[in-house]
This record gives structure tokens, sequence and C-alpha cells, in this order.
């Protein structure tokens, strides 16, 4: 009878110990693409411009990220180019990846762009979005993109 009520209760602390609640474990960054619209609140009034790829390329810490808009222009007499944003800082919530960065150079051009600095860079990477709001230079600019999904190439 004893030797019973013992394998019974030995089941039942088996079933407890793996009925273990589930951990909410934060975001991982990880590097994807993202087609979007840029907008730009200029002196010469609102200016946007759709299909801007982004790559979102984090540190192997996960705790910086470089951006890089692909063909942007921030104005419509503008040439469009290549605009990285690095050491942009990452956060983990449970609402996604928060992105932030204040007082940093962008590269374009094939150099340094410390006419444009960028300051008060908020934003976050949700799911398949990130959305993201900065000033560069003094020019409020914003960018909402849909992560792309890359098809793998066929076996040959």
């Amino acid at each position: 009878m004893k030797l019973n009520r013992m394998i019974l209760a030995l089941a039942a602390l088996a079933l407890l110990a793996c009925n273990k609640e589930e951990k909410n474990e934060l975001p991982v960054a990880v590097v994807a693409d993202y087609k979007g619209l840029v907008s730009v609140d200029g002196s010469n009034g609102k200016f946007e411009l759709e299909d801007v790829e982004v790559n979102f390329t984090p540190s192997e810490d996960g705790k910086t990220a470089t951006i890089t808009m692909y063909k942007v222009s921030f104005a419509a007499r503008m040439p469009r180019m290549d605009v990285t944003i690095p050491d942009v800082k990452l956060t983990s919530a449970e609402e996604g990846i928060l992105l932030a960065c204040d007082n940093v150079i962008p590269k374009a051009l094939g150099g340094d762009d410390a006419d444009h600095i960028v300051h008060d860079m908020t934003g976050s990477v949700k799911e398949d979005e990130i959305a993201f709001s900065l000033k560069l230079g003094t020019i409020p600019t914003t960018y909402r993109g849909i992560k792309q999904v890359v098809e793998p190439e066929p076996a040959k």
C-alpha cells in the first residue's frame, strides 16, 4: 500500500515538473532586409519616396546595429544615394527590438557625412516591420518598412 502511494506521489511530482511555465523570452535582433516609405519634412514641404530598401545588421553581441538605406533621396531634386547609420543602440523588450542613436555621423557617397549628423533616432523592429524616425542634420525623417523574404535559390 505504501509503495503504491509513493509511486503515485512520484508520478504527481513528475507531472508537475513537466508543466513548467514557458519563459517569456525577449526578441533577438537578426539580419533582415526591408522595403518601405521614407518621409521627410523638409524646408520645401513634405517629400516621400516609396520602395526604399533598408538593410538591418546587428553586431555579433546584439548591442548595436548598422542600418543602410539604399538609393534614398531626402528631397525631390536630390540624387539618390546609399546612407549607412552605424552604432544604432539595440534594446530587447517585449514589444520588439528598440532602436536609439544620437550624435552619430552617417556614411554616404563613400565617406563620413558630417554635414548630416544623426540626432534623436528612435524606432523599433517588430516581427516583420521596422520603423524609425530621426533627424539628419536638422531634417526630420521617418522610415517604415516591411521585411522582405528572400526566396532560396533552386537546387541545381
